[in-house]
């Protein structure tokens, strides 16, 4: 890898398990850590500080932090994928999962959750109900409204509208049934 990584900076994405994965990497020749806020935004922020660290310590190859999509979800779970990566900012991000699932309503979202977040992030989102979804312009996707308490989460998604999973079903998170 480190003959690789002499021509290309590599960064480890799926790989980057635990916590001492991107510093066992680095030592391999990898200069990358994807930040994807399911893994956790402590990990993102850990790793951020050790690039800023070894950044500042003269390291032969720069260290850095990508952003990475692992959400398809519109709502709280993007929105705080997204006020992380702005957090680290970072200004260019993988943002493809919106392209996977219709906005609100590819997770059958009710109109008045839709709605709420709509009205809550009208940078964030465009369309109307039952077809809001990522307001994506030029490229760039405005981060303005992220900036409130609950780390980007002015409003809550519509807990009663969920249907749980029937007891015994664990296959459907391996099946997606």
């Amino acid at each position: 890898m480190r003959g690789l990584a002499k021509t290309k900076p590599l960064l480890i994405d799926e790989s980057d398990a635990t916590f001492d994965a991107f510093p066992v990497a680095r030592k391999l020749g990898y200069a990358g850590v994807s930040s994807k806020n399911c893994k956790g935004p402590y990990k993102s922020l850990v790793n951020a500080a050790r690039c800023a660290q070894w950044n500042a310590g003269g390291c032969d190859a720069p260290s850095f932090v990508s952003g990475e999509d692992l959400t398809a979800q519109a709502g709280l779970a993007v929105q705080q994928d997204l006020a992380l990566v702005g957090l680290l900012g970072l200004t260019h991000v993988e943002r493809n999962g919106h392209h996977y699932v219709a906005g609100f309503a590819g997770q059958h979202a009710p109109a008045r959750e839709q709605s709420a977040f709509l009205a809550a992030h009208p940078d964030l989102y465009t369309g109307r109900a039952p077809d809001v979804r990522l307001a994506i312009h030029d490229g760039r996707i405005a981060l303005s409204t992220l900036d409130v308490a609950g780390f980007g989460a002015a409003v809550a998604p519509d807990l009663d509208s969920l249907i749980p999973m029937p007891a015994g079903r664990t296959d459907l998170f391996l099946t997606g049934s």
